[in-house]
């Protein structure tokens, strides 16, 4: 990999793959990208414009905007940080399942104007919509109070999930804040949880692929993905997964780079940043190096050159 930083040089052997000169802007030594942020888009608390304005603010060279089941929030980003130096890398995190096992798949670098992704965004949308319903349901079985009107209203036509419905549960009254809502009602194994059903892994890989980005497994460790399913996912053509998560400590950080190493896959991570008020984590928390940023890149075009 002759002329490419050292740093570079050091990272495992799916670089040296996918690191052909396929970059826009020449590789820095500083800087930092950050690949998982959400917006009001989905279950993040900042609009597109606000999330930009705190990139801006703490200096991020990239940002990715990856809300669930959602790309609607990367035009309003990309126009957001138009007269910055900011680079909006267009994004979506799908849920999807692995037999059964709900695991989360970001798509980066995406065509977020492709009809394919497109509607594989809507079908998982629809299955968020036909979840709530449920879950109201539930609710409504329990004597509390709620409707699908005030969950659409929280979620503003965006992504519909669980945290819409526990604001509308505050907003009525029915408990006094978000924590209740999910310990008492709506978290996993209390009285109105309800599954959510989602697209089949191996469906979704190649719509990220078709619309040019790279398929990225999200935060595996504390999704309890396992050696055996990241291997599994590993033949099924993902790109890579999360060693930086604000949910993995330093034992599952080694485990999946030992990972990387043994696939052959890129390395990524993010923040997950969700906004002020959405837990601890802050936006830049987890940012990557713009190498490894630079080499997801890369892969990126290589599958966009595959589908042209």
């Amino acid at each position: 990999m002759e002329g490419l930083p050292s740093p570079l040089a050091r990272l495992p052997r799916y670089y040296s793959r996918h690191s052909r000169t396929h970059r826009r802007h020449p590789i820095s030594s500083s800087g930092k990208a950050e690949l998982h942020a959400h917006t009001t888009f989905s279950d993040g608390t900042l609009t597109p414009h606000e999330l930009v304005e705190e990139a801006d603010r703490i200096g991020l060279a990239a940002l990715a905007v990856t809300d669930h089941d959602m790309v609607g929030g990367v035009a309003p980003a990309r126009e957001a940080a138009r007269d910055s130096v900011l680079e909006i890398i267009p994004g979506v995190e799908f849920s999807t399942h692995l037999d059964g096992h709900e695991i989360h798949l970001l798509g980066l670098f995406i065509d977020d104007t492709d009809a394919d992704l497109l509607a594989s965004t809507v079908q998982s949308r629809d299955f968020r919509r036909d979840r709530a319903q449920d879950i109201i349901d539930r609710l409504n079985g329990l004597g509390v109070e709620v409707t699908f009107d005030d969950v659409e209203a929280e979620s503003c036509d965006g992504a519909m999930g669980r945290p819409h419905i526990a604001h509308a549960l505050v907003r009525r009254g029915a408990v006094d804040n978000l924590d209740e809502a999910f310990r008492r009602y709506i978290g996993v194994g209390r009285p109105a949880f309800v599954r959510k059903p989602t697209l089949a892994v191996d469906k979704v890989v190649p719509v990220v692929h078709r619309a040019g980005g790279v398929a990225i497994l999200a935060h595996p460790a504390s999704s309890r993905v396992n050696d055996d399913e990241i291997r599994a996912l590993a033949a099924l053509g993902i790109d890579g997964f999360e060693v930086e998560h604000p949910k993995h400590g330093s034992s599952a950080r080694r485990r999946l780079r030992a990972l990387i190493e043994e696939l052959g896959l890129l390395p990524s991570g993010g923040s997950d940043f969700h906004g002020p008020g959405a837990g601890t984590t802050k936006l830049g928390a987890h940012a990557v190096s713009l190498e490894r940023m630079e080499a997801l890149r890369a892969a990126a075009r290589d599958h966009r050159e595959a589908h042209a």
